[in-house]
């Protein structure tokens, strides 16, 4: 897919395909993908873009689940790492975070008084501060963990985003592959309980089991911490390069 570049690929088009694939294996059980017409249809759905609107609808959605499970969670985990108002697992490591965060993005952190005084500025400045240094870790080679745990956070976002379409979509393909094999062997008087059907009805009901059991906001939430602290991480490293270069100018 050339007009979708990697991340894309992995965190938006391949849970959308996941969402439709069923519809690929009822075309097969009811044997329409043999029909020329549906052929053509399926070659031109390909050609003429449809992994990109594919990929935007996952994101849309991904977006969609990503607020509301911030506003679950208290906020992006990077916010809440960095704030002072809040008890930390390590305030070693949050203060480290906060000084990389606050000398590569050129944005004052407040402090906790401040903080406390005015919880929402507190909030912005840090979402501001973690977005500068967002935009200059945007070299996958240089940050190549960072891209991977960006990457891994975004499939487990949009998939679960997208978590009522895949059901839906695999779920009506059993009712629609069991439909179909009943109307043979009653309205047709044909065989309609074959190999191919059933295996048919098999994978979509496995489609839909994966659905309701995968997708689900504790994945969601392993892997935007591990993204969090990628990207705090590199702040860290930005900062110690900076460092790096103000003591050798002819580096």
């Amino acid at each position: 897919m050339v007009w979708l570049d990697e991340y894309e690929r992995r965190a938006r088009l391949v849970p959308g395909l996941l969402a439709i694939f069923p519809v690929a294996i009822l075309l097969s059980v009811l044997s329409l993908r043999q029909l020329p017409t549906v052929s053509y249809a399926m070659g031109a759905v390909v050609l003429i873009g449809t992994p990109v609107v594919v990929a935007d609808i996952v994101r849309q959605q991904g977006r969609k689940a990503e607020k509301t499970l911030w506003a679950s969670w208290g906020g992006p985990p990077t916010t809440a790492w960095l704030r002072l108002r809040e008890p930390s697992d390590n305030e070693v490591q949050r203060d480290l975070w906060r000084m990389a965060v606050a000398e590569v993005s050129h944005v004052e952190l407040l402090s906790l008084r401040a903080e406390r005084a005015n919880p929402l500025r507190a909030d912005q400045a840090i979402a501001t501060a973690v977005g500068q240094v967002r935009d200059r870790t945007r070299d996958n080679e240089k940050f190549k963990l960072l891209f991977n745990e960006n990457r891994n956070y975004g499939f487990a976002r949009n998939l679960y985003g997208v978590r009522w379409i895949g059901r839906g979509i695999s779920l009506g393909g059993v009712l629609v592959a069991g439909a179909y094999m009943a109307w043979l062997s009653l309205g047709r008087h044909q065989d309609g309980i074959t190999a191919e059907n059933l295996f048919g009805v098999a994978v979509c009901f496995a489609f839909f089991i994966y659905w309701c059991l995968w997708p689900s906001p504790g994945r969601v939430r392993e892997a935007a911490n591990k993204y969090a602290q990628q990207l705090l991480q590199s702040a860290v490293t930005l900062k110690g390069d900076a460092a790096a270069t103000v003591s050798d100018p002819n580096a």
